[in-house]
């Protein structure tokens, strides 16, 4: 009996999903026609904020401009400090607020010079919204996984994404899913360890509830054998 309406069930919902893949297909080609290659250049381009803020950490609208100028599409990171170019200047990382404001003028500048298009705004949300200053900020991934507790990975993810979306930011890059194969490397903290099936369990309760959170993306990292080192060293820093 069951079978009798699970098929049909199955197969409606999964052409419902088909659909709205082929609209927002069709809407993604809309706008990449009308695109220039500088367009598409300036697209796949992405600035971090450290160098676009003063030693204050007051963001430089003049140096936002000359890059939505050149049409650049990505934005990422903030101020880790108040001092991070003047050790005199004491505080912590941007607010929320602060956040919010910075992503809002940045959009609007890069909307008046470049057509219309808008930019799109990163932050690497690991364990929390760590870089937001007043956020809630968690143990690295390898306390997670310490815990083999799946529920309370997926309340880090959604917590993380809940306090990155209030600083005006959709997209959070994490979780890091690298394999730890060697102690020595500097990063391994950052991980949720050397086994695959632990990896794969929590990368699925973390990535449902960074998600479950309406108009949050994540974003799986790093690069293919990133932390496949045999001496410890990031691949980042002699490639």
């Amino acid at each position: 009996m069951l079978t009798s309406w699970l098929a049909p069930l199955v197969a409606t919902l999964g052409f419902a999903s088909q659909v709205a893949a082929d609209e927002w297909d069709a809407r993604v080609d809309e706008i990449m026609s009308s695109y220039e290659t500088d367009d598409l250049i300036g697209e796949m381009s992405q600035i971090a904020i450290y160098g676009l803020v003063d030693s204050e950490a007051n963001l430089v609208e003049d140096k936002v401009r000359a890059f939505a100028k050149l049409k650049v599409g990505s934005y990422l990171g903030g101020p880790l400090w108040r001092g991070l170019y003047d050790p005199a200047v004491v505080g912590w990382a941007w607010t929320a607020q602060e956040y919010r404001d910075a992503v809002e003028t940045i959009q609007n500048i890069t909307m008046e010079e470049n057509g219309g298009h808008p930019m799109i705004f990163g932050l690497d949300s690991v364990h929390g919204a760590a870089l937001v200053s007043g956020a809630v900020k968690f143990g690295q991934e390898i306390n997670g996984a310490a815990s083999f507790n799946p529920d309370l990975v997926y309340e880090m993810g959604r917590v993380t994404s809940r306090d990155t979306l209030a600083a005006g930011i959709p997209w959070s890059f994490a979780p890091i899913l690298d394999k730890s194969s060697n102690p020595l490397w500097a990063r391994t903290y950052e991980t949720f360890g050397e086994d695959p099936y632990t990896i794969s369990v929590m990368a699925d309760a973390v990535v449902r509830g960074m998600q479950s959170i309406n108009g949050t993306a994540a974003c799986l990292k790093h690069f293919i054998a990133y932390s496949k080192t045999p001496t410890g060293m990031l691949p980042s820093l002699v490639i």
